[in-house]
């Protein structure tokens, strides 16, 4: 079967099962390349990069049963292709991946190789904290693109963290990125430069739609609370402990920016535009959290008081 073939028939396959996508790729057809690629053990980015004509490749008898079985689990278990392959792509980099982690897809992947300029000074930036630094892809990427920087990925979860683990040694950063287990700041006892974060965001209406595919990613990387803001309101209040004086937090807000922007309308966001969105990550300075603290505190209670 020649490559051309069996990306088409794939795809086909696919557009029949009514699948899910957004966790790396958009759509049939890119995932079917994938997969083709996959099945004949090459690497599709070099193919890519190179563009070496893949359409002469023939699949032999082993590779067509491999694409078989990668089409079936796919199709059949509604399993992210990420997982099948437990590999991903964020910021132009390979990262290893299973179902102990989110599958990378931030909106942090467009504005990591510009070192968040013109907003940050990457020669200001020394220290970095990476809070639900999840398979660890945010943190290994800033180290890449901030050579002096020494970088805490810090989660919760225990799994995620191993994944994590493994991606650091994969590209060999364990002396400028460590590990850390916590919730929030819990056991973090320095001040930072920069703190990133792609918090849990999505409302509970929201993650009750959430198609299978999603639902096989870790529950604790999506649920953000009623709207999305439980994790984002305590972040905005408890961050300015743990920034520089002249430190700077920049967040992803994703499907909560509306509701967070209605509720703190007066509060001074610079929202960093993006391909598909202009109102997916913020940032704030840490004076601006300082001079914004008591209205994040007033806002929790009110909403604690509600609940």
């Amino acid at each position: 079967m020649r490559f051309s073939e069996a990306v088409i028939n794939t795809a086909q396959q696919l557009e029949r099962a009514n699948l899910w996508y957004g966790q790396g790729f958009q759509n049939a057809e890119d995932e079917a390349l994938r997969m083709v690629f996959a099945a004949l053990g090459l690497d599709f980015q070099t193919y890519i990069a190179t563009e070496d004509h893949a359409h002469d490749l023939i699949l032999n008898n082993d590779a067509i049963s491999t694409l078989q079985e990668i089409t079936f689990e796919r199709i059949h278990d509604r399993k992210p292709l990420a997982y099948i392959l437990q590999e991903t792509w964020f910021s132009g980099h390979r990262f290893y991946i299973d179902e102990r982690a989110i599958i990378p897809r931030s909106y942090f992947a467009e504005w990591i190789p510009y070192q968040f300029r013109p907003w940050v000074d990457p020669d200001q930036i020394r220290t970095m904290l990476d809070l639900c630094c999840g398979s660890g892809c945010i943190a290994i990427c800033c180290a890449l693109v901030f050579p002096n920087v020494s970088v805490l990925a810090s989660d919760i979860s225990a799994d995620a963290l191993e994944v994590a683990s493994r991606n650091i040694s994969d590209y060999s950063l364990r002396e400028r990125v460590r590990l850390h287990q916590g919730n929030m700041f819990e056991g973090i006892d320095q001040k930072f430069d920069l703190i990133v974060c792609n918090p849990p965001y999505v409302s509970t209406d929201r993650l009750r739609m959430l198609p299978p595919e999603y639902c096989m990613e870790p529950d604790i990387a999506f649920h953000g609370g009623i709207d999305g803001l439980d994790f984002l309101l305590e972040l905005l209040i408890e961050s300015v402990k743990y920034l520089a004086p002249n430190g700077i937090i920049i967040v992803e807000s994703g499907t909560a920016s509306e509701r967070l922007e209605e509720l703190l309308e007066r509060t001074p966001f610079t929202w960093l535009s993006t391909e598909f969105d202009e109102q997916a990550l913020f940032l704030l300075e840490a004076s601006q959290l300082r001079l914004e603290r008591n209205n994040f505190i007033q806002l929790l209670e009110i909403r604690q008081q509600m609940n």
